[in-house]
């Protein structure tokens, strides 16, 4: 789950919507400051920036967990 501050401090949260038939659609939708989520949500927002930067150190570590799990695997 990511929750992106845009600029001008709104944040975009996801959100998952079942439709009539039943069917669950993910999605997203915007919380201004005025709204009395905003804080419930705050504390989990980070900029499109900073979560480009935390994806690649992810990927890294996942990247690195694999390799001990495969080097353990095949021996």
């Amino acid at each position: 789950m990511q929750v992106t501050m845009l600029p001008g401090g709104t944040l975009r949260v996801p959100v998952a919507t079942t439709l009539g038939n039943g069917i669950t659609c993910d999605g997203t939708r915007d919380i201004t400051s005025d709204d009395p989520e905003y804080l419930l949500w705050l504390p989990l927002a980070r900029t499109e920036e900073e979560q480009l930067h935390s994806e690649a150190t992810e990927r890294a570590a996942d990247q690195e967990i694999l390799a001990r799990w495969r080097t353990r695997q095949s021996a």
